[in-house]
C-alpha cells in the first residue's frame, strides 16, 4: 500500500511539474520577457491632407490580445474633373482570432474591418460617439473586411491597404523583465 501511495505521489508531482513547464515561457522567449502587438490604422486627414490615425500597443496575455475598436474618422475621396468630393464616416475594428508564439516571432491572423457610411455611432463602455456627413454632401459608402495572416518576426512591420486610402500596420515587440523594449516597431506615432 505504501508503494502505491509513493508511486501515485510521484506521478502527481510529475504531472504538476509538466503543467507548470507548459505554462512557462513561450517558445523563443527568455524568462521574464513579454510581448505586445503594436498596430496602427491610418488614413489621409480630409482637411489637412496629412496622414492621420491611431497607433496602439496591446500586451499578449494568455496567448490572446483584446479586440480593438478604433475611433470614428472622416474620410474624403475626390474625383478628377472638378466634381464635388464625397465624404464618409469610418468605423473600424480589429480582432486576432489566431495567435501563437514561434521561434523568433509570432504567428498572427487578424480580422480588420471598416464600415464607411454617411453616419456612424460607436459605444465603448460609458462613452458614446457619433459623427455624420450633412445631407447636401455626397457620401461614401462601403464595407470591407480583410483576414491577413503573418509569421511576424520581432520588430518587422507588415501592412495591408484597405479602401479609401486606409492602411493597417502591425508588428510584435518583446520587452525584458524590467519592461524595457527589446525590439523597435517602425510604426509612426500619429
Amino acid at each position: 500500500m505504501q508503494r502505491i501511495l509513493t508511486l501515485s505521489s510521484l506521478a502527481a508531482t510529475g504531472l504538476l511539474l509538466s503543467a507548470c513547464a507548459s505554462l512557462g515561457t513561450p517558445a523563443g522567449l527568455q524568462a521574464g520577457q513579454t510581448v505586445a502587438v503594436v498596430n496602427s490604422l491610418s488614413w489621409d486627414n480630409p482637411l489637412t491632407g496629412k496622414r492621420d490615425g491611431v497607433r496602439t500597443s496591446w500586451p499578449i496575455k494568455d496567448g490572446k490580445i483584446a479586440p480593438e475598436y478604433f475611433p470614428l474618422a472622416q474620410l474624403k475621396q475626390c474625383e478628377a474633373g472638378g466634381k464635388p468630393c464625397a465624404w464618409g464616416v469610418m468605423r473600424a475594428q480589429r480582432s486576432a482570432p489566431t495567435l501563437s508564439f514561434v521561434e523568433g516571432g509570432v504567428d498572427l491572423a487578424v480580422n480588420v474591418s471598416i464600415d464607411v457610411a454617411r453616419r456612424q455611432d460607436a459605444r465603448q463602455g460609458e462613452t458614446q460617439t457619433a459623427m455624420a456627413i450633412p445631407q447636401d454632401v455626397a457620401a461614401l459608402a462601403g464595407r470591407q473586411q480583410l483576414q491577413p495572416s503573418w509569421k511576424l518576426k520581432y520588430g518587422k512591420v507588415e501592412q495591408v491597404e484597405l479602401d479609401y486610402g486606409v492602411r493597417y500596420q502591425v508588428c510584435v515587440q518583446r520587452y525584458d523583465a524590467a519592461g524595457k523594449a527589446i525590439d523597435t516597431c517602425a510604426i509612426p506615432f500619429i
